[in-house]
């Protein structure tokens, strides 16, 4: 597990024992997204990409609170996973897959949001 991972999960319920789904989608999520500069014009735009995909980190981590909150299951992470982000995210019971749409660097995060909040209360998942 990255570390990542464990500093997102330390105030939470989740393990990888009480939910290995929901556990492996956050390292999933944690790994680094490979930007590669010489993809942008500028500096500029390869910062406001970066930044951007920082956002979505913590972003993670605030649904993740909530998720914690609202005893989120690994079945209902599973079946969102399934018609999210026309469902992208596979989990073969061990690991997941993720099946890239336009740019990966910049998706696997926010399809990681849209799970999350697809398993949320409305109120919360904003």
């Amino acid at each position: 597990m990255r570390n990542m991972t464990e500093r997102a999960l330390r105030y939470t319920k989740f393990t990888s024992e009480s939910h290995p789904a929901l556990v492996a989608l956050i390292d999933y999520a944690a790994q680094r997204p490979g930007l590669e500069p010489c993809n942008y014009g500028n500096w500029q735009s390869y910062k406001t990409e970066a930044n951007e995909i920082s956002r979505q980190w913590r972003t993670i981590g605030q649904l993740l609170d909530a998720a914690d909150h609202h005893q989120i299951t690994d079945a209902q992470v599973i079946e969102a996973s399934e018609w999210c982000w026309s469902g992208r995210y596979t989990w073969d019971g061990n690991s997941w897959d993720y099946c890239t749409g336009q740019y990966y660097c910049v998706e696997y995060r926010a399809a990681v949001i849209a799970i999350l909040r697809a398993v949320l209360p409305l109120e919360t998942s904003r």
